[in-house]
């Protein structure tokens, strides 16, 4: 007897437990089924947000499409849809050996520059640039920033440098007139250079005044009614500038350009030095007034090709000087180009040679760096440059010169070693 009760307490604890350990079990099974759900849920969630975020894409992607590729911004900063920052910087170690100075020299140069372009309508465009300078004085007046280089020598006890309007002019180009464009202001050099060569004008001058552009298949033709000095007078200096001429590509992709141009120089002969008191070769009166005019016809031409892959061009440019009275008249300059220091590790390397007599042309605003300026002078200028990466360029330039209005020596030597970046 008290064996069977034995068992039945035994039953009895034992269905106990199972029933104890049963509960335990649903109600692990019900949390775990109420995570899962909870994660579901999330889950559902965001799946939700997703395919919003798809149909957001969606309609982002179809509204570019039917734009044409381009994204519109909002209507408050639509305008910085035609508005184009652009600039460049050069640090430039300069070597300089002047034998009529009797020594040596070097010095460390930066130039920077930086403008926007605006399209102020379908006719209408805006550009504005400031730029380095050193600037000319008068007297201790400071009276602008110099006109034919935009370069800034640094080593003044880390003084801040000036900055100088370099641009500022307004281009019309009519819709009823094709191939037209009007400049109104301080401007780029409106006239084409072959080879970018710099016998008549430095590359860093910015002309100002009016100029009219035209351009029809190959013809082109440039003209400028240019300010050089205002006297508050009828004697202000002006420059009248006509040139035309042809470039013509061929089914090879070998392209020949070529021209004229006559550019006068109004009020000049008789009158005092633009240059800073300073006649930049052009024969004076006892170094006070100019003693001739400067009409100046320009003959050009440029034949560009390829050697393999390699850009190449050869080019010329003559001048004369038409004005009366002149024996040191004419400029010449032949020049070649190879290759193009534009996709990071590609290479190019210049030469040109020049003959400029005292009065070929206005001495002011001819090459800067070139027997240290101005005219009456000869010789040659080796070039090279390297794409170190985009947009990033190593660059070398040697002058090998004579200045032959110099005494006791006319030697001229300069080297340039230039980092250039841009953007």
């Amino acid at each position: 007897m008290f064996r069977k009760m034995g068992m039945w307490v035994v039953a009895g604890i034992l269905l106990g437990s199972i029933g104890v350990v049963r509960a335990d079990d649903v109600a692990d099974l019900r949390q775990q089924m109420q995570q899962q759900y909870e994660q579901m849920r999330q889950m559902q969630g965001k799946l939700i947000e997703l395919e919003a975020a798809q149909k957001q894409h969606g309609a982002a992607v179809q509204k570019l499409e039917e734009s044409g590729g381009t994204m519109t911004l909002p209507e408050t900063l639509a305008w910085l849809e035609k508005v184009k920052f652009y600039g460049d910087f050069r640090y430039r170690y300069e070597y300089r050996d002047r034998d009529w100075k009797g020594g040596s020299s070097d010095r460390h140069r930066i130039r920077a520059r930086v403008g926007f372009k605006y399209d102020i309508n379908d006719e209408f465009k805006l550009d504005f640039r400031v730029a380095t300078a050193e600037f000319f004085d008068d007297d201790g007046d400071v009276i602008g920033g110099d006109y034919v280089s935009g370069n800034k020598s640094l080593g003044d006890y880390w003084a801040s440098k000036n900055l100088w309007i370099d641009r500022a002019y307004v281009a019309y180009s009519p819709n009823w007139a094709d191939g037209v464009t009007a400049l109104f202001g301080k401007m780029g050099n409106p006239f084409h250079k072959v080879g970018k060569n710099q016998l008549i004008w430095d590359g860093d001058l910015n002309p100002e005044g009016i100029a009219i552009q035209y351009k029809t298949g190959d013809l082109f033709v440039n003209s400028m009614f240019g300010m050089v000095q205002e006297n508050g007078s009828s004697s202000d200096k002006q420059m009248l500038g006509i040139q035309a001429g042809l470039a013509h590509a061929f089914e090879n992709g070998n392209k020949l350009t070529y021209g004229a141009s006559y550019f006068d120089y109004l009020n000049v002969k008789g009158e005092e030095s633009i240059a800073g008191g300073l006649f930049a070769g052009n024969t004076s009166t006892n170094g006070t007034t100019y003693d001739f005019d400067y009409n100046m016809l320009q003959i050009f031409g440029e034949y560009a090709t390829k050697l393999g892959d390699l850009p190449a061009s050869v080019y010329g440019n003559y001048v004369v000087n038409t004005a009366s009275g002149i024996e040191e008249d004419t400029g010449w300059l032949v020049g070649t180009k190879l290759g193009k220091a534009k996709k990071p590790g590609s290479w190019e390397f210049k030469y040109n040679y020049r003959d400029i007599e005292a009065d070929a042309v206005f001495g002011a605003f001819t090459d800067s760096d070139f027997a240290d300026g101005g005219t009456n002078a000869r010789g040659h200028v080796f070039g090279a440059g390297y794409a170190l990466a985009k947009n990033t360029t190593l660059a070398a330039t040697y002058f090998m010169n004579d200045a032959l209005d110099k005494e006791p020596d006319d030697g001229y030597d300069r080297l340039q070693l230039d980092l250039k970046v841009k953007f």
